[in-house]
C-alpha cells in the first residue's frame, strides 16, 4: 500500500488555488482517500471540480487512476460524504402510526415536491449527533429526540458506482399528543443559508409504500422498520 501523502493528487485548472489545501484537508475526501488506497492501486488522482458551501467543502468530484489485481477499473467518483436519516414514528392515542416527511425541491432528480425523511449530510461530530441535529434544522427544535431511543436500522450505499455516500438509517418512537402533530403539520422550515425551503408533511406510516414520489432511503427504513417490529 502507498502511503496516501505519496499518491500524486493534482486539480484542474477551476479549483481555486487557495481551496485546494482544503479540498485535501477535507474529512470525506481524507477518508475516501484512505480506505480507495487501502483497497487498490491507486495511482494517481485528479480533482476535476469541488462544490463549495460557504466555508465548507462539499461535493467533490474526482478522476483516479485506480487499479485492481491488475486491471484498470473505472475511476470517476463524486465524493460528497455520509449522511444520515430518521424515520420518526409519532405514536398518538385512537390513531394509526404517523410519520413525519420533508417536501423539498430536488433539481438533480427535477422533481419540485420530493417527500422524504428528514436527513443530512454528515460534517463532523458522529451519527446520533448528526441525526439529532438535522430533526432540529428540518422538523423544529420541540420535538426533543433522547438520543437513547434511536434505533440503527442499517447503513447502505445509495449509488456505490458513482458516489461514495453511506447513509445509516434511523427510526425512533415517538408519543406525542394529537395538538403536537396538528402543529407539525404544514410547518415550514430549512437552513435558509443554504437555500432549504422545506414543508412538513405528517402522513400515516403506512401510506409511505404508496407515496409514489419519494426516495431509496424512505421506503428502505419504513420496511426495515416494519419488520423489526413483525419479529
Amino acid at each position: 500500500m502507498v502511503p496516501i501523502d505519496h499518491i500524486p493528487i493534482a486539480f484542474s485548472a477551476g479549483v481555486p488555488e487557495d481551496r485546494r489545501a482544503d479540498v485535501r484537508a477535507a474529512p470525506h475526501f481524507r477518508r475516501w482517500l484512505e480506505q480507495a488506497a487501502a483497497r487498490f492501486d491507486l495511482r494517481g488522482i485528479v480533482v476535476r471540480d469541488v462544490v463549495f458551501f460557504g466555508a465548507r467543502v462539499g461535493f467533490i468530484l474526482v478522476d483516479a487512476d485506480a487499479w485492481h489485481e491488475g486491471r484498470k477499473v473505472p475511476g470517476a467518483a463524486l465524493l460528497r460524504g455520509d449522511a444520515v436519516s430518521v424515520l420518526v414514528v409519532l405514536h398518538c392515542p385512537g390513531q394509526a402510526p404517523r410519520t413525519i416527511l420533508t417536501c423539498e425541491a430536488r433539481l438533480p432528480v427535477a422533481c419540485p415536491d420530493l417527500l422524504a425523511l428528514p436527513a443530512g449530510m454528515v460534517d463532523g461530530g458522529n451519527l446520533v449527533s448528526t441525526a439529532l441535529r438535522e430533526l432540529a434544522e428540518e422538523v423544529g427544535p420541540d420535538l426533543v429526540v433522547p438520543a437513547e431511543r434511536l434505533i440503527e436500522l442499517t447503513t447502505v450505499w445509495p449509488s456505490p458506482g458513482g458516489c461514495d455516500e453511506a447513509i445509516t438509517l434511523y427510526a425512533v418512537d415517538l408519543e406525542i399528543d394529537e395538538a403536537t402533530m396538528r402543529a407539525l403539520d404544514g410547518r415550514r422550515t430549512g437552513n435558509a443559508a443554504e437555500h432549504e425551503s422545506i414543508r412538513l408533511h405528517v402522513v400515516a406510516l403506512d401510506d409511505i409504500p404508496r407515496l409514489g414520489r419519494t426516495d431509496a432511503k424512505t421506503l428502505l427504513s419504513y420496511h426495515l422498520y416494519r419488520a423489526r417490529k413483525s419479529v
